[in-house]
């Protein structure tokens, strides 16, 4: 097809891919700041919206001249967990800082339970129509917060708004990211059983495939090796996140002489409860049990689970501090590059860990 058929639809971002060069990069030359971009490259992207008859949309451009002082909020979905601390972080910070904030809530896991991970087009189907409804209003900026860790695939972000996404990354690379640090994480909880005298340490692990289980794993070795323990693949028992493998993780861990377990959920760390209570071992006595997330359970549980939170609330923060920065920056257009930030929560020290010779 003749570049011309696309003269109606045309974007900036198609022309930054045609040129194989980034949206920024595209802005750049459009905006006149030739002094970022070499003389080879600015006639390539002038070539390209020659033929394809491209015209920047200056009245939207206009509109947005003027700050709304409001923040766009795309969530995956709200009755995920950890999703509700980010919002909370997020609106406080914009709240000191003089900006309002508008939700849109896509309702994925509500809507199809954890059927839409796999399907690039059920995500877009929502995530469109809500980037739309953020354009119309005038958003200064947006935050897309993930209800879990994965790749999020966004076809399109809307010009000149500046765009974050928290708790996730994006495919497309240029877009900042807020992520938990689960490395740090699985390494202060190895690092302080193993300063509490434990040695054999059983692990329950979330799916094998999950990131969260790749990065806590990947930290837990970093701080065995520190320490000179060798890490055992036998001992990490694979289970759901969720109490159910909890308990049958610790049945695969029954026998093996161990002093402690290491749980990578406090979800599953419940689960591990139930299995030692039901053979009459108590747990932070016969067991030592270390969990993560400072889920709601882990004050409920008795004795009460040490654990890592998850720093989410602190997420929220962060991602709304560095957005605002951006709107409020005098070059929405300058040039991007990968921008991503971790950030992990410090052990919460309570009865279920107990300190051996």
């Amino acid at each position: 097809m003749p570049r011309k058929a696309m003269e109606n639809s045309i974007t900036i971002k198609d022309i930054a891919a045609l040129c194989n060069v980034s949206i920024s990069t595209v802005s750049n030359v459009l905006n006149g700041r030739t002094n970022k971009v070499s003389a080879e490259v600015y006639q390539r992207i002038m070539k390209v919206v020659k033929e394809t008859g491209y015209k920047p949309n200056y009245l939207a451009k206009n509109l947005r001249a003027t700050s709304t002082k409001t923040i766009g909020v795309i969530v995956e979905d709200l009755i995920i967990f950890s999703t509700a601390p980010i919002v909370e972080g997020l609106m406080k910070k914009a709240e000191e800082l003089g900006y309002s904030v508008v939700i849109e809530n896509m309702r994925l896991f509500g809507r199809w339970s954890d059927g839409w991970m796999n399907d690039k087009a059920m995500l877009q189907a929502s995530l469109e129509p809500a980037i739309n409804k953020m354009e119309a209003i005038n958003v200064d900026g947006i935050v897309y917060i993930a209800g879990y860790e994965h790749v999020v695939d966004i076809d399109r972000r809307p010009e000149n708004i500046p765009f974050v996404i928290v708790y996730a990354n994006s495919s497309d690379e240029t877009i900042p990211s807020f992520k938990l640090d689960d490395e740090k994480g699985g390494y202060i909880s190895y690092k302080y059983l193993y300063s509490m005298g434990h040695r054999n340490i059983g692990i329950i692990a979330g799916e094998p495939s999950s990131p969260h289980t790749v990065n806590r794993l990947r930290g837990i070795q970093r701080a065995m090796f520190e320490v000179g323990e060798l890490f055992n693949p036998s001992m990490v028992m694979y289970q759901t996140w969720n109490k159910e493998g909890g308990y049958n993780g610790m049945k695969q861990l029954d026998g093996m002489d161990i002093t402690a377990v290491l749980c990578l959920s406090d979800l599953i760390a419940s689960g591990v409860y139930q299995y030692l209570q039901e053979r009459n071992l108590k747990p932070g006595r016969d067991i030592s049990v270390i969990g993560y997330d400072n889920h709601e359970v882990s004050w409920l549980l008795y004795p009460t689970l040490t654990t890592v939170p998850l720093a989410l609330v602190e997420l929220g923060d962060a991602a709304t501090t560095w957005l605002i920065n951006k709107c409020e920056s005098k070059d929405n257009n300058e040039e991007n590059k990968p921008v991503h930030f971790s950030i992990a929560g410090e052990l919460i020290e309570r009865e279920s860990v107990l300190k051996i010779e």
